[in-house]
């Protein structure tokens, strides 16, 4: 009888313990499950203005705070900034009420393009290079005009003086019929035997 009410005993001690812990776990299970419950994947809002990255983290329970990560100004207008970065990173597990530090930039911030530096050798090959000199077309130059120099007026020979033989010295006529066989007819005034008594009309020709 004694062995019996121990047995009992025992087993009913255990059945209390197994239920024990039977509860316990329920309870954590529980709690996990709430805590699950209350976790949120952190959107990417990087490239959103801020004013729509901030209404999208508040949308699922978070809550946002933005710094200027170029020159630490005051954010006054959300619209006029862009997000540059978060953290926690986009998809990351929090809890709901965390806060994602959004580093923001300025719209009207622009970061100047470096110039390149050329390198050594396109300055030596832009030194070298000849430049081409310009093609130069010749214009054609018009032969000079050479004028002609005026003809020279024909030479006009004087017709030959008549042929008259000459006189004797001491020559003289007494009449044009001697003159004429002489042939010596006409005798013009200053030669050998001419006369005014031969020259009847005085014209200074005798024996016409």
């Amino acid at each position: 009888m004694k062995k019996t009410l121990a047995l009992l005993m025992l087993a009913g001690l255990m059945l209390t313990g197994c239920g024990s812990k039977q509860a316990s776990a329920q309870t954590e299970t529980a709690k996990a499950t709430a805590v699950a419950a209350n976790t949120i994947e952190v959107p990417d809002v990087v490239g959103l203005t801020l004013d729509k990255a901030i209404d999208q983290l508040q949308s699922i329970g978070l809550k946002a705070h933005a710094t200027d990560v170029d020159e630490g100004k005051t954010i006054f207008i959300e619209k006029n900034w862009q997000v540059a970065s978060e953290d926690p990173l986009a998809h990351t597990k929090v809890a709901e009420g965390s806060t994602v530090e959004l580093g923001v930039k300025h719209l009207t911030d622009e970061t100047p393009t470096p110039t390149p530096t050329p390198s050594p050798t396109q300055v030596a090959a832009k030194i070298v290079a000849p430049v081409a000199p310009p093609v130069v077309k010749a214009i054609p130059v018009a032969p000079p005009v050479v004028k002609a120099p005026p003809a020279a007026p024909p030479v006009v020979k004087a017709p030959p003086a008549p042929y008259v033989p000459p006189a004797p010295a001491a020559a003289y006529y007494a009449t044009c019929t001697a003159v004429r066989q002489a042939g010596a007819a006409p005798i013009y005034a200053g030669q050998p035997g001419y006369s005014r008594k031969l020259d009847r009309d005085g014209d200074g020709v005798a024996c016409e």
